[in-house]
């Protein structure tokens, strides 16, 4: 059997599609692989609208659905990028601080130009992406050890740079880029979507995409089928350091102001995405639908909450709570699977 047809059924067992089956069984069978999240969660997400707009005058304003948006984009483009490792079955803690040494960075260097400030930013994302790979494959540490680490290291980073406190005085051609709307809708969301089409094509359409699906789904056998894993897994850290450095600029032209402590949320709010959204925690299971569905659920549950003047702790417990509901599930499916030997 040749490269492509070994890497072809990888990515199909690592996409949780349904091997061809004879044609009585074809529809129990899709049915008992149907993973309730793709019902469940957008169905929580209109729940939570309804729930929402009943309780609160303003949340269904058109100055509120705008805020979400704003929310949203950051967190929808950090998400995308964790989709990426969590699908070679890996995860990145170190987003969060990656968005604060990308606002630090940019903020420093925007005397240089507005061009030159988000090249600086993306290069930072690239640099802690590539270490983060390369701990994770060469020197094999865990990823969990590997970023949870790198979160220490860059965020000392950006506390260093900028003293500990906010850089202020950014150019309002870049602080507008936050506010500027096309259409009526906002720019941040309109980047946000551009990302999401971008990440959609490569996972679905390129080489790297089924590398990363085969790669999440059995390591061992994707090697075997020669696919170059540590690569796989390199270019994986690599696009969410560079989409979480993406985030922090957003972030950064919302409060305009370049803040060592911006993004603290955010590891805690795109793995819950990613996993509310159907990404299997043990890899190649899951696609960015549901994840784009999974950060609509954190971002209106956050914003609702708010309005309703429920405080952060108890937004952070919400949000924990059902993360831990979602892990329960992706672990007694893929328990389920196993045992049927479709895993």
């Amino acid at each position: 059997m040749n490269h492509e047809q070994n890497t072809s059924q990888l990515t199909d067992t690592g996409r949780d599609r349904p091997v061809e089956a004879d044609a009585g069984s074809g529809v129990g069978h899709a049915l008992s692989r149907l993973d309730a999240r793709k019902i469940g969660l957008p169905l929580a997400v209109l729940a939570m609208i309804v729930f929402f707009a009943m309780r609160s005058d303003v949340f269904f304003t058109v100055s509120n659905w705008q805020n979400v948006g704003l929310q949203a984009a950051a967190v929808a483009c950090v998400s995308f990028g964790q989709a990426f490792v969590v699908l070679t079955a890996g995860i990145d803690l170190s987003v969060g601080s990656m968005v604060a040494l990308a606002s630090v960075s940019a903020a420093l260097t925007m005397s240089y130009g507005v061009a030159a400030a988000v090249l600086i930013a993306i290069g930072a994302g690239i640099a802690v992406g590539l270490v983060n790979g390369v701990v994770v494959t060469r020197l094999r540490v865990a990823p969990f050890v590997a970023t949870l680490a790198m979160l220490s290291i860059a965020s000392g980073l950006a506390l260093n740079l900028s003293g500990g406190t906010p850089i202020t005085g950014l150019p309002k051609s870049f602080t507008s880029l936050a506010y500027t709307r096309v259409l009526g809708v906002p720019a941040p969301v309109i980047v946000a979507v551009v990302v999401f089409a971008i990440a959609m094509f490569i996972l679905r359409a390129t080489r790297l995409g089924r590398n990363i699906y085969a790669t999440g789904g059995n390591a061992e056998a994707a090697r075997l089928s020669g696919i170059n894993v540590k690569s796989t897994i390199m270019a994986a850290y690599i696009i969410c350091s560079v989409l979480a450095a993406l985030g922090g600029l957003i972030l950064t032209a919302r409060v305009a102001s370049g803040q060592p402590s911006l993004g603290a949320d955010l590891a805690l709010q795109s793995v819950a995405a990613v996993v509310l959204g159907g990404v299997s925690l043990f890899g190649g299971r899951g696609g960015l639908v549901g994840v784009a569905v999974g950060v609509a659920f954190v971002t209106i549950l956050t914003n609702g909450l708010n309005l309703l003047s429920v405080s952060s702790y108890t937004q952070l417990m919400v949000i924990g709570a059902a993360m831990i509901i979602a892990i329960a599930w992706d672990q007694y499916l893929n328990r389920r699977w196993r045992i049927r030997g479709e895993v």
